[in-house]
């Protein structure tokens, strides 16, 4: 006669067995990500979780503080985007990252912004300059490449002299939104599109060819472990349906 008590602790190893290979499937992924790819990239995340047995952990931060973070060990990720070739070249350097694993899906363009309520009317760019205008909200250049891209804009056009007493600088892009709507009607930001919010407006959109062209850069770190994980999620990040998210968010995309 069959033992019950036997049966039974054998249906618990079997639950158990199956508890703990579930538990070893389901791999934790960490993405590093540019500030200004936040939202878009948390809805990529959900939808590759959707399909694979992965938990996916978000750090979002200016591109240049994530890459001195990984790289002096205080942030630990397996993907990193960067809103710059800049920063993405200092991983490569700093060998935490392999070249030919680097892919650019998606760009974005910048904008002259001002709270929703804001009296301020612009004609051209050069408005910056007139006296309405008391501060000029822009990113850190040096971590921020949003910020780097407005201060290279207002040095090929010419007016960075004359405005660089205006200018604030913001650590992230979600903080300058943020600042820039709680701010006077006297203020702009010059930001990314896809970060604007309801709490704001465009008074001038900034000419392309002011700046270098605004590309992303993604890619998996090298790391000392299996990096299969890490593989395959960055090459769902650079598919065609992580593409129609961006695309749908206000990136630019060439071509899906």
């Amino acid at each position: 006669m069959p033992n019950p008590i036997r049966r039974i602790g054998g249906a618990l190893w079997a639950i158990c067995a199956s508890l703990s290979i579930n538990a070893v499937q389901a791999q934790d992924l960490t993405i590093a990500a540019a500030n200004s790819t936040c939202n878009a990239i948390k809805a990529v995340g959900q939808q590759y979780s959707q399909n694979h047995a992965v938990n996916i952990r978000y750090i979002c931060k200016s591109s240049g503080l994530l890459a001195k973070g990984i790289r002096g060990r205080a942030i630990r990720a397996d993907i990193y985007i960067s809103a710059n070739r800049a920063w993405m070249d200092y991983m490569i350097k700093a060998g935490l990252v392999t070249a030919d694993k680097v892919a650019s899906p998606w760009g974005n363009r910048l904008v002259v912004s001002a709270p929703a309520n804001s009296p301020l009317k612009f004609d051209t760019w050069k408005d910056l300059m007139s006296d309405p205008v008391k501060t000029i909200f822009i990113g850190d250049p040096g971590t921020a490449p949003f910020g780097r891209y407005a201060k290279q804009a207002m040095q090929k056009s010419g007016i960075w002299e004359q405005v660089k007493q205006k200018i604030t600088t913001q650590k992230h892009i979600t903080l300058l939104a943020d600042t820039l709507a709680e701010s006077g009607g006297h203020s702009v930001g010059i930001l990314f599109a896809t970060n604007l919010t309801p709490q704001l407006r465009i008074l001038h959109p900034v000419d392309p060819s002011l700046h270098p062209a605004i590309r992303y850069y993604m890619a998996p770190l090298e790391n000392e472990t299996d990096m299969s994980g890490a593989m395959a999620l960055a090459d769902y990040i650079n598919s065609d349906a992580a593409k129609a998210v961006f695309e749908t968010a206000g990136f630019v995309v060439e071509s899906l």
